[in-house]
């Protein structure tokens, strides 16, 4: 026919071959072996997974230079999240990257404007309106009937919310249909819920939820009475009816009514044998068939040749020509009766004209979608047949209810219409909810106790605000995963990288800082002290620096990867937003910069724990060793997280709660410990403690340990018995070295305060008797049952109540100053 036509007008340089896809037996049989394994609880239509395949496999090919695709296969992978099961499974990434886009070519405007604005749109893909499809033809429903059954013609306007409706009962099968076909299913059950319920409404989001919400139980007894109503009370055999079973059934008048495409009145109006009127459906509701012409990429002629072509099989004349043959419907704008195609058309068709005006399309691959998080209608089609007919066969079997509740929204993304059915995985999930809340509770409680204790030597000597920024570091990347729930765009995927990235800094980098504070203050400590080069706001500047340095490096560094939202779609229950990019990558970049950070501070501790032995044990070796495993945990339940496409395993909670567990751990080796006993060794005179002088970091460094062996200044655990013999040596030893005590201060009636806490301050004291230090005789010293008393006394006139301030850890400077005096 196509030839016939270019022979009429002359055009003799093209010679134009049609055929149809053939599926091989083995098409679509591994993706429905998939679901089988991984236990999905969605069955697939096989036979369209097959034909799927073959047109998919011929796109990839050579053999056929161009192809008129439906518009439910045109751009039916198009969605703002992928479905990697099918592009891994089919080896592709886009359909539209095998078709030529004629936005390439000049094509005059007179080419395309005579088709319909709708239908012209509909062949057009993304924000740029790329054209990759011409309009090539249209179809639609429609319902035939025989002359002498006109009084059943309306049959179908009936409306189940009608009280009458459940009192009608049919004796005889009004309605002949091919529901076996399954795209005449699901645009049979488009119809009845826009028709029957006004719904659901496009860019309405909560239009859709009764697809699957507690009405969703009503909507498909409904839909199963509507069907039964009308066919019979056999609905397995009903589902079983092929088109072609349906239409001869009407042609030799066993039922009234024959459900069909407008096409087909071409033919079924030439039929000698009998005689066939048509009428559109209930409100002029109808599924449209669109029919598009594309260009096959790989074809190995001349692209400016394809084009002339296609301009041709979809030229009005054309169009016109093949409605004139066959009975095809022309894609013109029928609602505009004064363009000169359609007055063409309708000269000759003007029945199929007056329906066409008053047509009320249903672009069935949208009225699925809910939002832009939506599953494509590939895998909605893919799916929804086999799930629709088991509610429909079964009447207490939810599965349609819970198929849309899968494909028409993403768990992460929308949760409050949605029932959450309770497995064993959720459960443990919501106990580590439950979990992390109250840890995150407890570290922000434990950050405002740092603060109030920060004035504290044995606080102050760890740079509290520091280490508060470090704690809050942990407790972020505690959270984070949670935070993952928000990435819902491509930026935002981005970013989360960036944020990941950052949190680390958060944790390391103010570490980085405590350690070196540390090590500047022992290997300092006969120096002259700068100590407000390294004083915490000093620090907290220069921290925060390099924090938003880093941000805006690693943010730079992220344009080089690619990014993008995928879903695993229906092989599970629900549907989950998986943020995709190249982990292994980011991962090593994160990973060599955290080992130089770490080997740094690992020299920094050991040259820390070389000095310390003089002073005090030090556990930071331990910290940093726990902080690197925990590092390593978060990565790899990260990494458990993104395999299983964002889906909660038992392997990724096990690892969540083992890094949140050592997270406690290393907040605990940090400062924990130092709070613990500053709790159990409780200050009398606290007031008087925190205002002693200790914005010299030098004067800090007796209390950066708390634990010492043999005979320890400060001792974690009460060893008075242990050191005993030490005190008393060491008690002749500051006597003597302190000289004359005035009777006066011995005789006061002042209470002495007593520190059972620094008890051996003394023995540390006389490691710098040596040290050119002088003391004022305003000095007490006391020995009483090992434990020792410093007391810092300031006589003022007529004023017997006297307020004693205590130095536990004996400021030099302050003394110096009091000499200088």
């Amino acid at each position: 026919m196509i030839n016939q036509y270019f022979s009429m007008n002359n055009i003799n340089d093209y010679d134009v071959k049609f055929s149809y896809c053939s599926p091989v037996s083995t098409d679509g049989e591994n993706l429905s072996q998939i679901y089988k394994n991984v236990g999905s609880p969605f069955s697939i239509d096989v036979e369209y997974a097959k034909d799927f395949n073959c047109t998919l496999r011929e796109l990839k090919d050579v053999n056929y230079d161009m192809m008129i695709l439906d518009d439910r296969f045109l751009y039916a992978d198009n969605s703002y999240a992928d479905f990697i099961l099918l592009q891994n499974e089919f080896d592709f990434k886009r359909f539209s990257d095998f078709y030529a886009d004629y936005s390439n070519y000049r094509l005059n405007t007179d080419d395309i404007s005579y088709h319909d604005k709708d239908i012209l749109n509909d062949g057009k893909l993304g924000n740029e309106k790329r054209l990759y499809g011409l309009p090539y033809e249209l179809d639609f429903d429609l319902l035939y009937y025989h002359s002498v059954n006109d009084k059943s013609k309306d049959s179908l306007s009936l409306k189940v919310n009608d009280s009458f409706f459940e009192n009608i009962h049919s004796s005889e099968e009004i309605l002949s249909a091919g529901f076996k076909d399954n795209d005449d299913l699901i645009n049979f059950f488009g119809e009845f819920v826009r028709y029957q319920y006004k719904r659901p409404i496009e860019n309405n989001i909560s239009s859709y939820n009764f697809l699957y919400n507690e009405e969703s139980t009503e909507l498909y007894h409904s839909f199963r009475n509507y069907i039964l109503k009308f066919t019979g009370s056999d609905i397995e055999k009903t589902l079983s009816t092929t088109v072609e079973d349906a239409y001869l059934s009407f042609l030799e008048n066993e039922n009234k009514l024959f459900r069909g495409k407008a096409s087909l009145y071409k033919s079924l109006k030439e039929n000698p044998n009998i005689s066939i009127k048509m009428n559109s459906l209930p409100d002029n509701i109808s599924v449209i068939n669109e029919k598009y012409l594309v260009i096959n990429r790989n074809s190995l002629k001349s692209t400016d040749v394809l084009v002339k072509i296609a301009l041709i099989l979809t030229s009005k004349e054309m169009q016109i020509y093949r409605s004139m043959e066959i009975g095809s419907i022309p894609t013109f704008n029928f609602k505009n009766p004064s363009d000169e195609s359609v007055i063409s058309y309708c000269q000759i068709n003007s029945d199929m004209c007056n329906l066409l005006e008053k047509l009320n399309p249903i672009r069935i691959r949208n009225i699925f979608k809910k939002n832009k998080f939506s599953a494509h209608y590939l895998e909605t089609r893919l799916i929804l047949p086999s799930e629709l007919k088991k509610s429909l066969i079964d009447p207490n079997d939810n599965a349609a209810s819970k198929l849309f509740m899968n494909v028409l929204d993403v768990l992460n993304q929308s949760t409050m219409d949605k029932e959450i059915e309770v497995t064993p995985v959720m459960v443990v999930f919501m106990i580590l909810n439950v979990f992390t809340i109250a840890v995150a509770i407890y570290l922000i409680l434990f950050m405002l106790k740092v603060h109030r204790n920060r004035k504290h030597p044995y606080i102050k000597a760890m740079s509290p605000q520091l280490a508060n920024l470090t704690i809050f570091g942990i407790l972020m990347r505690i959270v984070y995963p949670y935070f993952y729930s928000i990435v819902n765009t491509r930026f935002l995927c981005r970013m989360s990288v960036v944020l990941n990235f950052f949190i680390n800094n958060l944790v390391y980098i103010p570490l980085f800082a405590i350690i070196f504070r540390i090590y500047y203050i022992y290997t300092n400590i006969s120096s002259v002290s700068y100590g407000k080069k390294l004083h915490d706001s000093r620090l907290i500047i220069y921290i925060s620096l390099i924090l938003i340095m880093s941000l805006f490096a690693y943010y730079g560094i992220s344009y080089f990867d690619e990014y993008n939202l995928e879903t695993d779609g229906s092989l599970q229950y629900y549907r989950f937003l998986t943020c995709v990019y190249d982990f292994g990558t980011h991962s090593l970049i994160s990973n060599i910069y955290t080992f130089i950070l770490f080997t740094i501070m690992i020299a920094m501790t050991f040259k820390i724990r070389s000095l310390s032995k003089k002073y005090g044990d030090t556990t930071f070796i331990f910290f940093i060793v726990i902080l690197l495993l925990s590092s390593f945990l978060f990565e790899k339940a990260f990494d458990t997280f993104l395999t299983n496409g964002s889906n909660i395993s038992f392997s990724s909670i096990i690892l969540i709660f083992i890094h949140i567990i050592i997270s406690l751990v290393t907040v605990y080796f940090l400062i924990g410990n130092r709070l613990l006993y500053i709790k159990r060794h409780p200050i009398k005179n606290k007031e008087k403690l925190v205002k002693a002088d200790f914005n010299n970091i030098n004067n800090l460094f007796k209390y950066i340990p708390i634990r010492k062996s043999g005979n320890s200044s400060f001792t974690f655990f009460d060893s008075s018995n242990k050191s005993k013999s030490a005190n008393s040596t060491n008690t002749s030893s500051i006597y003597s070295s302190f000289g004359k005590i005035s009777n006066s201060y011995i005789n006061r009636s002042e209470p002495s305060i007593n520190y059972s806490n620094y008890r051996s301050l003394a023995q540390s004291l006389s490691k710098y008797n040596s040290e050119d230090i002088n003391f004022s005789n305003n000095f007490t010293y006391c020995d009483s049952s090992n434990n020792f008393e410093l007391n810092f006394m300031e006589e003022k006139s007529n004023n017997s109540n006297n307020n004693m301030i205590v130095n536990n850890n004996f400021n030099e400077n302050e003394i110096n100053n009091k000499n200088e005096e």
